[in-house]
């Protein structure tokens, strides 16, 4: 397990050794970018060697702050910093190399797994942002545009422009000493919070169309499968943020996203609650963690089934893993066990009589089917087939009048 140090005894460190490389997570979002730049430059500023590992998920809305900063092919540093790392998990493919070397990890998620040697902590912190920031100051560093510029992209992204919960003091501090220094703030607050381009709108009249409430309306859920993703040539930019969206309707308390993973086929879960609902508590059962408010984790099966598993929470019954869920009730109640016969009797019942046909039993569903299928052209064998009758003599004697 890491070693908790405080701001003083990590700013000491830091300048008592050099030769740094900076991780940051898979699919990065404006907090571990922010963070890393902010760092490897404050670094630099106290004649440090420092360099950001090239991210291959970095997208272009991100990309410009590491101008400059990314380590070169072969470095062989001798010191491993990581930023807004929760789980060595979250590292990418390329950066696992250095997972159990992480000599010390800057974070804000109460889920930290403690991968790291030493471990500075706040989970009270709006973001990472703001603990680099408070470790720039305790390392005498003088942070020039270019850190503020890194340090308000950190801080807005992961407070929602100052809007979310989590915002602290501390944030709009930052945020002002920024604009104090030239920042141009009004430019990053349309390409982060306002503009969009026409897939995006795409995604949200999807994800609007498939959105699913629970019997109360406290709990929306909805998702996005790969191969449409794909179809329409989304970016990783143009599914920043979309759990917020949920947030937005009246009478919600929790929104849950799933964005289906390129490859695996699994489902990156994103959850955003309003108070009393716990996102990190709900991310935590299948896996993940996160903050109160803001969690994530990743999940197995179809995008409907996962997305009940996740509004059922701690009473689920049902399936767990991917194997399970292959030999798994395909229709199950909200808590994922048996419907009982007498339940599936009384909304059958409630169908057949709204349509005008109450006699209708449901064996009579069996009888219609394979009626059907003999008037379209279907052979006797094939219909003994799908019916499971023993034989075919039995299909006619049953089916025969047609």
């Amino acid at each position: 397990m890491s070693r908790p140090v405080d701001l003083a005894e990590a700013g000491e460190w830091l300048l008592e050794h050099d030769d740094y490389l900076i991780l940051t997570h898979r699919r990065p979002d404006g907090d571990t970018v922010g963070c890393a730049a902010a760092l490897c430059r404050g670094l630099r500023q106290k004649g440090k060697r420092a360099f950001v590992f090239p991210n291959e998920d970095l997208t272009p809305r991100l990309g410009f702050l590491l101008e400059g900063l990314t380590a070169p092919a072969g470095l062989l540093p001798a010191h491993i910093l990581a930023v807004d790392i929760a789980d060595r998990a979250l590292l990418t493919e390329g950066e696992a190399l250095y997972g159990g070397r992480v000599a010390l990890c800057i974070d804000h998620h109460p889920s930290n797994t403690g991968y790291a040697e030493r471990l500075l902590l706040q989970p009270r912190a709006a973001a990472a942002g703001e603990l680099v920031f408070l470790l720039l100051e305790a390392m005498g560093v003088t942070p020039e545009l270019p850190i503020w510029e890194a340090l308000y992209i950190a801080v807005a992204t992961d407070t929602g422009c100052f809007r979310f919960s989590n915002t602290t003091p501390l944030s709009h501090e930052i945020a002002a000493r920024a604009i104090g220094a030239g920042l141009d703030f009004h430019k990053h607050n349309h390409t982060f919070f306002e503009a969009k381009s026409k897939v995006r709108f795409a995604i949200e009249r999807q994800m609007l169309d498939r959105l699913r409430f629970s019997p109360d309306g406290r709990v929306c859920c909805s998702w996005l499968d790969r191969d449409w993703l794909d179809s329409i040539a989304a970016t990783d930019d143009d599914l920043d943020n979309l759990s917020t969206l949920t947030m937005s309707l009246e009478g919600v308390d929790c929104g849950i996203i799933l964005t289906q993973n390129r490859g695996d086929g699994r489902y990156k879960v994103s959850v955003r609650t309003h108070k009393p609902a716990d996102a990190s508590r709900i991310c935590q059962r299948f896996g993940g963690g996160g903050h109160p408010r803001a969690a994530g984790c990743t999940v197995d099966g179809p995008a409907e089934q996962a997305a009940q598993r996740l509004k059922a929470g701690a009473v689920w019954q049902g399936w767990q893993t991917a194997a399970e869920w292959k030999t798994a009730l395909v229709f199950t109640t909200p808590e994922g066990r048996n419907i009982s016969q007498s339940s599936i009797r009384y909304h059958f019942k409630k169908v057949v009589t709204a349509i005008g046909v109450p006699d209708c039993r449901v064996h009579d569903l069996r009888h219609t089917f394979a009626v059907l299928s003999l008037q379209n052209g279907d052979d006797i064998k094939t219909v003994q087939g799908n019916l499971g009758h023993a034989t075919a003599a039995f299909t006619l004697d049953v089916c025969g009048h047609v």
